[in-house]
């Protein structure tokens, strides 16, 4: 009967020993950038050549899917990046990840779709002069338990392929390498 009621008594204790560790544990945001790709211009990029950059993220339904798509069409969404006077490089670095410069969609993570990057002549001349795509993204990953309290998502795998048009680099491992020069 002792034994029975120290039990009892035991749990709760327990309990309230592990929520307190748990609880004064500030779980980071270790697993916001897991996912994201990485890239950055050759230095032989000038300035003004990145003054204005664009990412075009296409999403083209796939027909086997259940349900089936209501349209095939590829979907085009389109972000404008632009140097500051203040701030010239910052375009030289780009990220591409799952909620940026892009908004998520319908649960979809960046490997769903295709990108491009590319800058134009100028602004009056809208012939691309700098042309990047990216695609056959794979991503792979999956919960980690680091340190008891809280539990993280990480990247296990991020391969791409990389095409400007005269060269193309496939299987980039970018969990070997922290960003892909985009080279002219």
């Amino acid at each position: 009967m002792l034994r029975t009621s120290f039990s009892w008594l035991l749990l709760p204790v327990l309990a309230f020993v592990v929520a307190a560790c748990c609880g004064s544990v500030a779980c980071d945001n270790r697993e916001k950038n897991a996912d994201t790709l990485f890239f950055e211009f050759a230095p032989s990029v000038t300035r003004e050549a990145i003054e204005t950059v664009y990412i075009v993220r296409t999403y083209t339904p796939d027909p086997t899917d259940i349900p089936k798509p209501t349209s095939l069409t590829p979907v085009r969404d389109t972000a404008r990046l632009i140097s500051t006077a203040v701030d010239s490089s910052t375009n030289r670095r780009l990220a591409i990840g799952n909620n940026s410069p892009f908004v998520a969609t319908a649960n979809r993570k960046l490997n769903a779709y295709t990108y491009e990057i590319y800058t134009v002549k100028s602004s009056t001349d809208t012939t691309k002069a700098l042309r990047f795509t990216v695609s056959n993204i794979l991503l792979e990953g999956g919960f980690n338990d680091e340190d008891g309290c809280c539990t993280y998502y990480k990247n296990t795998k991020k391969i791409i392929d990389i095409n400007n048009g005269t060269q193309s680099e496939t299987n980039i491992d970018l969990n070997k390498r922290s960003r892909v020069t985009l080279k002219p």
